[in-house]
């Protein structure tokens, strides 16, 4: 443990006085807190710009029932609306304005109100009509034939009446660029808006609402439920990368050959290492969440099992590091293996965004991955304060450790190197 020790003193002098490593080791997590913290969790709600052409015009003037539509989309707070005249061709339009991309445009056409008040009067009909079938089919038998008759008498006259009434939809046009990625969430909004306002025109009356509650006990942002995936997802580059960097750098200076030639052993070099980078992956830890307390006003702190978690987690990815420090000789092969495994486990296993909205196959591949466990391991604890719900992460990280530390200390070539 001496000799770990030293090793452990001597890496973290030698980080210290490099105040430019020292510098971007701070960037990288407040960086990544900003960018994504701001993106995924920033407390502001998005607007889309949602141009509206309103072809529905009486003497020149918008019908009642179209700009009761725009007006009820406005106030739902997701749109920017922008007019475009009646007399403009939107393809024309989009033609002569080049940085008029990710367009999104809604079309109310002609008879657009005399359409609705139609197909709605027509759909009131129908309620009515199945209304009276089913009190005469299950209560007739309570009734008269004379009162029987007349109900019956009164729905012929109605089926004739609706008949003659317009049943077409009073459809809008909704017009957006193949390449928007904002596509769907503008088109579910305006469908739910639709489907209110249809509703509303056939007099509905609500049957079932929804109530909502807080599974947790403190009030938190949206920014704190993606903190742990933040943290797991720093320690998890900052292990594989760094330690990968920083073992072929030793080895390019000659530091490891001649460490080879002192009576130290391999595992008292990788212990230091692992001592080393656990240390500085706590300072940065705690700089990062200082950070969004000051930004964002985070409240999910680390407790004692979270940081349990990120001490073991912090083991296995270092570990990892030292493994593929061990495997490739080659100092660009080394950094280029590590960002090949690092990346694409960072995006993929569900640190950013929730698993489920990614494929099925790759939800397997995401439940393949260390990180899945650790971010979910954190944010059990840290957001849901259930410790006995990351016993899985708890043990999943412990084996893979042990494993890794195992292999690092068998795959590195003492005297070879």
């Amino acid at each position: 443990m001496k000799h770990s020790f030293c090793i452990f003193s001597a890496l973290a002098k030698h980080w210290f006085r490099s105040k430019t490593g020292v510098f971007f080791s701070f960037m990288f997590p407040a960086m990544l807190l900003l960018i994504f913290g701001t993106v995924f969790g920033g407390a502001g709600a998005q607007t889309y710009t949602l141009h509206v052409q309103n072809l529905d015009l009486v003497d020149g003037e918008p019908t009642e029932l179209s700009s009761a539509l725009i007006n009820i989309l406005d106030s739902t707070g997701t749109f920017k609306i922008e007019n475009l005249p009646a007399d403009v061709d939107i393809a024309d339009y989009v033609r002569e304005h080049p940085s008029f991309t990710d367009y999104r445009i809604l079309v109310i056409p002609e008879n657009f109100q005399q359409k609705a008040m139609d197909k709605s009067i027509y759909v009131r009909a129908g309620v009515i009509l199945d209304t009276l079938s089913f009190v005469v089919e299950n209560y007739g038998y309570t009734m008269t034939e004379n009162q029987v008759g007349s109900i019956e008498n009164g729905m012929d006259v109605l089926k004739m009446w609706r008949e003659n009434m317009g049943s077409e939809n009073a459809e809008i046009l909704l017009l957006t660029d193949e390449g928007d990625t904002a596509a769907p969430i503008v088109r579910g909004v305006i469908s739910s808006v639709i489907n209110a306002f249809n509703n509303e025109m056939i007099g509905v009356e609500a049957v079932v609402s929804v109530s909502e509650n807080q599974l947790t006990q403190r009030s938190f942002k949206a920014v704190d439920y993606y903190l742990p995936g933040y943290i797991a997802a720093f320690i998890m580059t900052n292990g594989i990368i760094g330690v990968t960097s920083n073992i072929s750098e030793f080895r390019r200076n000659g530091v490891i050959k001649r460490l080879a030639a002192t009576p130290l052993q391999k595992s008292s070099w990788i212990i230091g290492n692992l001592a080393h980078q656990v240390l500085l992956a706590f300072m940065l830890m705690l700089a990062m969440i200082a950070l969004g307390w000051l930004i964002f006003g985070v409240q999910a702190i680390p407790g004692p099992y979270a940081l349990l978690l990120i001490f073991m987690g912090t083991v296995v990815f270092c570990s990892i590091g030292m493994v593929l420090g061990g495997i490739f000789k080659d100092v660009e092969a080394a950094s280029a293996a590590g960002n090949a495994i690092a990346f694409p486990m960072m995006f993929l296993s569900g640190a950013f965004w929730p698993v489920e909205m990614m494929p099925d196959f790759m939800q397997g591949v995401a439940r393949c991955m260390p990180l899945y466990y650790f971010h979910d391991g954190l944010r059990q604890i840290m957001i849901y304060q259930n410790p006995t719900q990351a016993l899985v992460p708890f043990a999943i990280l412990g084996v893979l450790a042990a494993v890794f530390v195992y292999l690092a200390i068998k795959i590195t070539k003492w005297k070879e190197l």
